[in-house]
């Protein structure tokens, strides 16, 4: 994807993200271009959000401020997409960022995919499939926070997706311990993408006789728009591919020089003998 000079909007649904979550939001669409727009919704009448204050503040955030009229209607969501479709009419915008788990905008970015944007999702790693999968990208949310895990009653849960809280049950709520993480630890693919990504190598291989790791990483994204190296606490494809290695036995990697520049060279994958 081309990054410079394209124009960015970040739109943060803060009934659903955690505050925790701010500088990975913007330390990483800083990366895709420049971050003309940066907006978030909430009731801010509502406690569990008051924690975004410091973040809105550090990090220049417009708050749209939505009352909630009519209990179970989330009136925010629709500021927020409302909103997004006044930004793709009126202003110049390349990439928009929606910051949610919540499925409810799915129809949001396909409609924002049908007009040629490109639409980063940000969100926890509790997202439902089919909305991670409408996005041209999605980047889990908390893996560089180990504050957005805790222990509940000796079960992991992931709180980087929050709702707002119901206080006539504050009193049940069981006590929440920071769970000991380790955010650097390599997150092994699912099932399905192992799946994928082993049927992909080898019809490159039977194409070309060998599988780049470039156009490796490029079949896995055009099917799951999750697979990025940082999803799995890898620094480039290089090392998630290497991570995988161990389970496709089959296979073994090979290197070309590429030109006259030392170090410079081209990874792939080709059938054990």
């Amino acid at each position: 994807m081309e990054k410079q000079n394209q124009k960015v909007a970040v739109l943060i649904d803060a009934e659903n993200v955690n505050s925790v979550n701010a500088r990975q939001i913007f330390d990483t669409m800083s990366t895709y271009g420049e971050v003309i727009i940066r907006q978030i919704f909430a009731d801010w009448s509502n406690e569990a959000v008051k924690s975004w204050k410091t973040a809105i503040s550090n990090y220049s955030i417009v708050s749209n401020q939505q009352f909630t009229f009519v209990a179970r209607k989330n009136s925010s969501d629709m500021a927020l997409v409302i909103q997004a479709m006044n930004i793709l009419f009126e202003r110049n915008v390349d990439i928009f960022c929606l910051v949610s788990s919540d499925s409810d905008f799915t129809r949001l970015v396909q409609e924002l995919r049908e007009r040629n944007k490109t639409v980063i999702g940000m969100g926890g790693r509790n997202s439902i499939k089919s909305f991670v999968y409408a996005f041209s990208e999605f980047i889990y949310l908390g893996d560089e926070n180990p504050e957005n895990t805790y222990h509940i009653n000796g079960k992991v849960e992931d709180k980087t997706g929050i709702k707002p809280i119901d206080t006539k049950k504050i009193e049940s709520t069981p006590l929440l311990i920071p769970a000991k993480i380790k955010p650097n630890d390599f997150i092994p693919l699912e099932d399905e993408k192992m799946d994928a990504i082993r049927e992909i190598i080898e019809t490159l291989i039977d194409e070309n006789g060998k599988a780049y790791y470039s156009q490796i990483g490029t079949d896995m994204k055009n099917k799951f728009s999750d697979f990025i190296p940082k999803n799995y606490h890898c620094k480039s494809l290089k090392f998630l591919i290497d991570n995988i290695l161990k389970d496709l036995p089959e296979f073994e990697k090979k290197r070309d020089q590429l030109g006259k520049n030392k170090g410079a060279e081209i990874l792939y994958l080709v059938s054990k003998k």
